[in-house]
């Protein structure tokens, strides 16, 4: 036992460092270890949720926080009295630990897995609708109790090195519980003051930030890496509807060519009725930085895209076909618009996703597959490759559906298709057609059907 008493002195020093796992364990010791922590499991989730308790009553509940931290003082105490006997029969079985090997299981938080390094994964990682002033409202107080969390950290390393190296209700252990106690206390202690003259400020938080507050933790320290929600195209997220789904509000085009059908903005060129290159422009919005989202299909051997950052009214650099000349007269170039475009022509092996210049010399900038860089008609640079241009056409649909996103901020502008990357323009030419705010647009040409739906954008600025 003096040699146990005297390892504890050491782990509990030692118990921040972060451990890969138990090392030079054999078999029949995994089994053990994995075994011990099955065990605990219960228990585990029993601390983890009255830590929830409290954390929850320091941003709600403020009165309630003698009631919750000794609630998690029964629940810490029960674990770590499981540990110390689930341990204890680990080190009397043939499979007892050497003194390394111990040292390693306690830096894993007891468990002999991952230590106490912060590279896990969780959920949450954003607060809806944050303000800046709101972040540095909440970076005070992630400062004021950042101090008393390490307390908390060194007194939970006391307390598992004591339930490893002790025994059930041993004196050492209930002190160390009771010191854990008293951290955590003082934590949410500090944290609901310093909340609550966040929440008497200008600054308050809406109910549905103080719920994504509470899931990083309460703090901006010590909180898991998290992983990025996948986009839901029937959400708005801060977007703005461009389409109504019933009418032309907003839009300008050539009736012999675009019309409203079942929800969706339909352009239509026959060989009867010959469009050559035509677009429906929205005059309602102007934008440069912004995310866009819509739905599109193609029926036909045609193709389309989507216009944005775009002009009207400019010379139009293509001949028009005499057919098309003979159908509609002389060019309206109020009904032509010039700029960047979002490809898509289902029916082509390359052209779907790919950044275009409409009606610049500039042409194809970035094909689909390729990350460009360039500055107007200057230069284009190939920088690096996100796929096969001929693979990723597998991911556009023919006659169905596909979800398109463009995301523009600055000089970079990215194409995504069905959820996959598919070419990013970073031109570095201010003065560049690329780089210019403008309107939004569907372009039809040749003879073809599109449709367009869902059509949505988050304007930054």
């Amino acid at each position: 036992m003096t040699k146990l008493i005297t390892l504890t002195t050491l782990l509990a020093v030692t118990l921040l460092a972060q451990s890969p796992g138990t090392s030079g364990l054999t078999e029949a010791q995994t089994a053990a270890i994995a075994s011990l922590n099955a065990g605990l499991a219960s228990q585990n989730e029993a601390v983890n949720a009255a830590r929830a308790a409290l954390l929850n009553a320091s941003l709600s509940e403020p009165a309630m926080l003698g009631a919750r931290a000794e609630a998690l003082r029964t629940a810490e105490l029960t674990l770590a009295d499981s540990r110390a006997q689930a341990f204890t029969k680990v080190q009397a079985s043939a499979d007892k630990l050497t003194p390394n090997q111990a040292a390693t299981f306690v830096r894993g938080g007891g468990r002999g897995g991952q230590g106490g390094g912060n590279r896990s994964f969780g959920t949450g990682g954003t607060i809806p609708n944050i303000t800046r002033a709101q972040v540095d409202a909440l970076t005070g107080l992630t400062n004021q109790i950042l101090p008393l969390t390490r307390a908390v950290t060194d007194a939970r390393a006391a307390l598992n090195a004591a339930s490893v190296a002790g025994t059930p209700n041993s004196p050492a252990l209930l002190a160390a519980v009771d010191a854990l106690k008293s951290a955590e206390l003082q934590v949410a202690t500090t944290r609901a003051a310093a909340f609550a003259k966040v929440q008497a400020s200008r600054n308050k938080l809406t109910p549905n930030q103080v719920t994504a507050f509470l899931a990083l933790g309460g703090s901006f320290a010590g909180f898991a890496f998290t992983l990025p929600q996948p986009i839901n195209f029937a959400e708005a997220d801060g977007s703005v509807a461009i389409f109504d789904g019933k009418t032309l509000k907003g839009w300008d085009g050539n009736p012999k060519f675009w019309r409203v059908e079942d929800g969706a903005i339909i352009g239509e060129s026959t060989p009867k009725n010959p469009s050559g290159n035509n677009y429906i422009v929205y005059r309602d919005m102007e934008a440069k930085d912004f995310t866009l989202r819509f739905e599109i299909k193609v029926e036909g051997t045609g193709g389309s895209g989507f216009q944005y950052r775009s002009k009207t009214g400019l010379p139009w650099l293509a001949n028009i076909a005499d057919n098309v000349t003979a159908n509609v007269g002389p060019v309206n170039l109020n009904w032509m618009m010039t700029g960047p475009q979002a490809d898509f022509w289902p029916n082509s092996p390359d052209w779907t996703g790919q950044f275009y210049s409409e009606n610049t010399p500039m042409r194809i900038l970035a094909w689909r597959g390729q990350v460009v860089e360039g500055s107007g008609m200057a230069r284009k640079q190939l920088m690096g490759n996100i796929g096969d241009r001929k693979q990723l056409a597998s991911l556009v649909k023919m006659n169905d559906w596909n979800e398109f996103t463009v995301i523009a901020r600055g000089g970079t502008c990215m194409h995504i298709l069905n959820g996959q990357l598919m070419a990013v323009m970073v031109d570095d030419d201010p003065n560049s057609s690329n780089n210019q705010s403008g309107f939004f647009g569907i372009e039809i040409e040749a003879t073809t059907k599109v449709y367009v739906r869902n059509i949505r954008v988050k304007k930054i600025n």
